[in-house]
């Protein structure tokens, strides 16, 4: 299996960014951001992402061979060690092989082990399947579900929230 890296956004980043991620509007579809409509976009959206992963528990999923950039995640401290994440996402064409996993594990490793985490959280959409089977492939365990809307369309969901503790 390839192995990852997870690392900072940087410049040369913005095509593997289009065309594996911000233009799927499937891959958007369980996701809180909005599909990118041109390259225009997707420039001003690199240089957020930059910005906001200088100083935010936020990475890049990278190929470790070729430094292609194939999804990101994040979290974020919400107080007493408690860490939630704010998304990780692995571009449909990469799916299914373990990368989600591995980029998981690397942060959890993070959290626990180097930021004294004592808990993470992890939120999906009721529907996606697929995401709940991961968080529980890695020992997650269900802990409720909360009404939300999604900010750029007004979509209401449901979000199922799962947690593990650090071991």
């Amino acid at each position: 299996m390839e192995k990852i890296i997870l690392r900072k956004a940087r410049t040369e980043d913005l095509d593997s960014m289009w065309n594996n991620i911000w233009q799927d509007k499937e891959l958007a579809k369980f996701m809180l951001w909005k599909p990118v409509e041109n390259i225009e976009e997707a420039k001003i959206r690199l240089q957020k992402t930059i910005e906001y992963q200088k100083s935010n528990l936020a990475f890049y999923i990278c190929l470790e061979e070729t430094d292609e950039v194939i999804g990101f995640l994040g979290a974020v401290d919400t107080g007493d060690c408690i860490f939630e994440d704010t998304g990780i996402c692995i571009a449909s064409k990469y799916q299914g092989k373990g990368f989600g996993k591995q980029a998981m594990q690397l942060l959890l490793k993070m959290i626990f082990e180097e930021l004294g985490g004592k808990e993470f959280i992890y939120s999906c959409f009721e529907e996606n399947k697929k995401s709940q089977k991961f968080c529980e492939s890695l020992g997650f365990e269900y802990k409720y579900s909360k009404q939300s809307i999604r900010k750029w369309d007004g979509l209401k969901y449901t979000a199922r929230y799962y947690k593990k503790t650090g071991e």
